[in-house]
C-alpha cells in the first residue's frame, strides 16, 4: 500500500485534498480507498479540531499509543505536534514512562493508563475508568476512548503497510 501522490487521488476527495492542503504520507495511503478517507477526514478533523481534549491531552495520548505501538512515524509526527500543544521535551520523553511517571497530573496519569489499559485489554480498567469519571465529563469520557482507538488503528496501518516519512521530513532535536 505504497502512498499516491496527490495529483493521484481519486477526483471525489477533491474537498477533502483542499482541507488537508499538504497531505501526510498515511493520508496518501488511506486516500486508496475513496470512500474511506472521505469518511476518515471528518472523523480526523474532530480529534485534532473539535475534540473535547485539549491539544495538550490529544497529543500526550497519541504520544502514549505510538510509544506503545513502536510506531515511530506516529512518534515523530507527533513529537514535533505535542510541542506545538504546549509539551516540553522531557515530558515528551516522560510519556516513554507512562502513567506512573513522576510529575503527571492527576488528569494526565488518567490518559497515559487509558491507552496502556485499551491498547493490552481494548478497554479501560475499570479502577482507572471509575476515576476517569470523576474527571472527565461524557464528552471526554468518548473523545478519549476514539481518540486512542484512532490512533491503534493509524499505527497498525502505518506499521503493517510501512508507509514512510514524508520526503524531507525531520524531527528537530529527537526526544
Amino acid at each position: 500500500l505504497a502512498p499516491l501522490k496527490p495529483e493521484e487521488w481519486d477526483a471525489s476527495l477533491a474537498e477533502v485534498l483542499a482541507d488537508l492542503k499538504n497531505p501526510l504520507s498515511i493520508h496518501n495511503v488511506v486516500a486508496r480507498n475513496p470512500v474511506l478517507m472521505a469518511n476518515y477526514v471528518d472523523f480526523r478533523n474532530h480529534i485534532v479540531k473539535s475534540s473535547s481534549l485539549s491539544g495538550r491531552q490529544r497529543e500526550l495520548i497519541i504520544l502514549r499509543v505510538a510509544h506503545n505501538t513502536a510506531c515511530a512515524y506516529e512518534w515523530d509526527h507527533h513529537v514535533v505536534r505535542g510541542r506545538d500543544a504546549g509539551l516540553q521535551d522531557h515530558e515528551i520523553a516522560r510519556v516513554r514512562h507512562g502513567g506512573d511517571a513522576e510529575g503527571w497530573t492527576t488528569e494526565e496519569s488518567l490518559l497515559l493508563k487509558a491507552v496502556d489499559n485499551m491498547i493490552a485489554g481494548t478497554e479501560i480498567a475499570r479502577p482507572n475508568w471509575v476515576a476517569m469519571c470523576g474527571v472527565f465529563v461524557d464528552n471526554q469520557l468518548l473523545d478519549i476512548i476514539f481518540t486512542i482507538g484512532t490512533y491503534m488503528i493509524m499505527s497498525t496501518i502505518l506499521k503493517t503497510a510501512q508507509v514512510p516519512h514524508e520526503d524531507g521530513f525531520k524531527v528537530k532535536n529527537p526526544v
